[in-house]
């Protein structure tokens, strides 16, 4: 796995390398006392992971750096000692990953993998890239028979379509095998939401099962939350959550109901409706169980309904006529 490492203080760049040259398992392929110079070596052959000090992290140029990182799927971490990592929580925010550069090796070998696996990272790069700016969102809610709607719908889109939030009702522990079998029919690239993921086009994000809820945050960026709680409608994660966290953008938002056991989902696109977002619901021929679709079309939440094979066309295709 090839990782690279930025710092400013060439006295503890030459140490952290020294510390990861003991892992077989890691390859430093670059270690850079400046931005720009990092910035080249990335944009010419991408790393698995960037490791960069607070120093670094806290220059006006790094938010470019950030730019580069997410259109290449190149995950970064902050690396330096307690104190300026403590600092640094004030301005980056609690949620990217943090080392302390005075661990021992195999510690530091040990939280560098980790991180890796646990966002899909060190997994396979079958997807290109994707960047470019967006101005929909994709938001799909399903249950009972939801796994192959997903894996009809989900083949239809585009490698570089509109960034996706799915909350599917799964059983505890079985969301990140159903992330992968979706990945494997899709062009787009499908994965277990993370908190903070940021959302860009041609990356779809499925809703971890049984942990918490998956809601839009808009704060600094748009991303995906992974917020704690009782369940919602019966379900966490719940479908309700997740629609009612993209109310605030709703005129940018497309939201489908698919098949499913009761009425989750149901007064989330209500709201969404009525703050202007396009809303469509699986038709009862189509659907394995016309419960929550039914719920949401008879509480007037459905703008749209349709069969399944109509729906994908129908998201991709906006209120102006030109597909997205």
């Amino acid at each position: 796995m090839r990782i690279m490492i930025a710092d400013a203080n060439r006295k503890r760049l030459a140490d952290i390398e020294t510390k990861f040259i003991t892992d077989p398992r890691l390859r430093v392929a670059g270690c850079f006392e400046d931005l720009t110079a990092c910035y080249h070596a990335v944009e010419h052959r991408p790393p698995a992971i960037v490791l960069v000090a607070p120093s670094l992290a806290s220059l006006p140029d790094f938010e470019v750096m950030q730019q580069l990182f997410r259109a290449l799927s190149v995950r970064w971490m902050l690396i330096g000692n307690a104190t300026e990592l403590r600092a640094s929580v004030r301005w980056v925010g609690a949620s990217v990953p943090m080392l302390d550069s005075d661990m021992e090796s195999r510690e530091l070998s040990h939280l560098v993998l980790s991180s890796l696996v646990s966002t899909g990272t060190a997994g396979d790069f079958r997807h290109a890239p994707r960047s470019g700016t967006w101005d929909r969102l994709f938001l799909i809610g399903s249950s009972t028979g939801g796994v192959d709607a997903l894996m009809t719908l989900l083949s239809s889109l585009p490698a570089d379509c509109p960034p996706t939030m799915i909350v599917q009702h799964t059983g505890e522990g079985f969301s990140a095998g159903l992330a992968r079998l979706l990945d494997n029919s899709c062009q787009a690239s499908v994965r277990e939401a993370g908190d903070g993921d940021l959302l860009e086009r041609g990356t779809i994000f499925l809703a971890p099962s049984g942990r918490s809820h998956l809601r839009l945050d808009m704060t600094r960026g748009a991303k995906c939350r992974l917020v704690e709680g009782p369940a919602v409608s019966g379900h966490r994660p719940s479908v309700d959550v997740m629609f009612k966290s993209a109310v605030p953008i709703a005129k940018r938002c497309t939201a489908v109901i698919l098949t499913g056991m009761g009425r989750d989902g149901a007064d989330g696109l209500l709201s969404l409706r009525q703050a202007g977002a396009r809303t469509i619901g699986q038709d009862e021929a189509t659907s394995m169980v016309y419960g929550m679709p039914k719920a949401a079309f008879e509480a007037g939440a459905v703008g749209e309904q349709l069969p399944l094979q109509s729906i994908c066309p129908a998201m991709l295709q906006p209120t102006d006529g030109r597909v997205i």
